[in-house]
């Protein structure tokens, strides 16, 4: 291939990507292998316009001696600082801050596994969500903002039965900024009271991912119910966004945090008691923005778009009457089940939401469904999401929520 194709193909690939094709996409797209466009969307602007094919093997054309001792330096005195986050892209960052000097990805992950100094990650899993029609551009589109909840835990202290737990939060855009705090036990209420305590300081976002888990208030026991956190959501003009059920992939960001939380804080460090983590925790919370700010390129946000708590001081957030709220749809995704037997006459498909089973046709089975539950019209729309990205309307149907007051009092 001569160069200028090469060149090509790359910034066309790295074009592609940002709009969120698949490397197998652009790949058929391009007429090239996977592994050459999971290379390419990995290059940073200098890489892709250099040609470093034909140098001998295991010697870069493009470095000195230098650059691969300073990268090992590096290295080393995050280790020594007994740093959180130590990776190629902290240590590529804290190259180019230092230097002044530019410096791929590829090239540092290279000379710290020559140096023996990372171990190399296992294949990642093919995941199946593509097939499944999962509604990813949707979800991009979705709203200025977005932030994702969960819960960490129960951890317990060595030699203690008391249960430990932690509520996850992690903004997905337009920054990227990972918070734990440490909470009383999974419930509604001190899931509102550590999220009123973190946008005391950090923006409320527009769209809150959360799980199934009832004390998120989706999987009531009774039919048409939401719960207390909906509410307080609604109320500041938060869009609950709800994931489907045993799909924790689905909420992919926040898990991941979750993971880095486990590694490089709760089974790194000791404690002795809780007032010891409530006081390490606030120094990981502050590595981990750093470690965001270095790596992410967080821009900033425009002050007409942020909101914190204390601009709703005056605002009921218990308030169920539908024409306050401050937003008043909810966002569910779903997973289309099978109902009856595989061929038969009865085979039909259907999904479970607020415990209402709502049947859809039944070639929608095993594929995913966004649906809007509109308050105010008292409308559920279902969609499906086409290759182009837009939504399908597939079924849109009366939907009366019973603890919601529709009717001034």
């Amino acid at each position: 291939m001569n160069k200028k194709l090469l060149i090509f193909k790359r910034k066309k690939a790295k074009e592609l990507h940002e709009k969120g094709w698949s490397n197998r996409k652009i790949a058929r797209h391009l007429l090239a292998s996977k592994n050459s466009v999971g290379k390419w969307v990995q290059m940073d602007e200098s890489e892709i316009s250099s040609d470093n094919r034909g140098g001998e093997k295991g010697k870069s054309r493009k470095y000195t001696p230098e650059t691969k001792r300073q990268i090992i330096k590096i290295r080393t005195d995050l280790e020594k600082e007994d740093s959180y986050f130590i990776g190629s892209k902290v240590v590529k960052e804290n190259y180019e801050n230092r230097t002044g000097e530019k410096v791929s990805k590829s090239y540092v992950d290279r000379v710290l596994k020559e140096a023996g100094m990372v171990k190399s990650q296992g294949k990642k899993r093919k995941v199946r969500s593509k097939y499944m029609k999962y509604p990813e551009y949707t979800l991009i589109k979705l709203g200025k903002s977005m932030m994702s909840v969960d819960f960490i835990g129960p951890k317990y202290l060595k030699d203690s039965d008391n249960r430990i737990n932690f509520l996850s939060c992690k903004y997905i855009r337009p920054e990227k900024r990972g918070i734990a705090t440490r909470i009383e036990g999974q419930t509604t209420e001190e899931t509102i009271t550590a999220l009123k305590e973190i946008w005391k300081t950090h923006p409320i976002p527009e769209i809150l991912k959360i799980d199934n888990d009832s004390a998120f208030g989706a999987n009531l026991p009774h039919e048409r119910y939401i719960g207390k956190l909906a509410f307080f959501l609604l109320n500041l003009g938060v869009y609950p966004l709800y994931i489907a059920p045993r799909s924790p992939w689905n909420n992919g960001q926040v898990e991941g945090f979750n993971s880095v939380f486990s590694k490089k804080f709760w089974n790194k460090l000791h404690f002795s008691d809780e007032q010891e983590i409530d006081v390490k925790i606030e120094g990981f919370n502050v590595a981990y923005e750093k470690y965001s700010r270095l790596v992410s390129n967080n821009p900033e946000l425009k002050e007409k778009d942020i909101k914190y708590i204390d601009d709703f001081k005056d605002v009921n957030l218990e308030n169920k009457c539908v024409e306050r709220f401050k937003t008043d749809k909810i966002y569910f995704l779903r997973i289309v089940r099978r109902k009856n037997d595989k061929g038969s006459d009865e085979e039909y498909g259907f999904i479970d939401s607020l415990k209402h089973e709502i049947k859809l046709p039944k070639d929608l089975i095993n594929l995913f469904v966004f649906c809007a539950l509109d308050l105010k019209s008292k409308l559920l729309k279902i969609n499906i999401e086409l290759d182009d990205g837009s939504l399908k309307e597939v079924k849109s149907m009366a939907f009366v929520i019973k603890n919601v007051i529709y009717n001034r009092a």
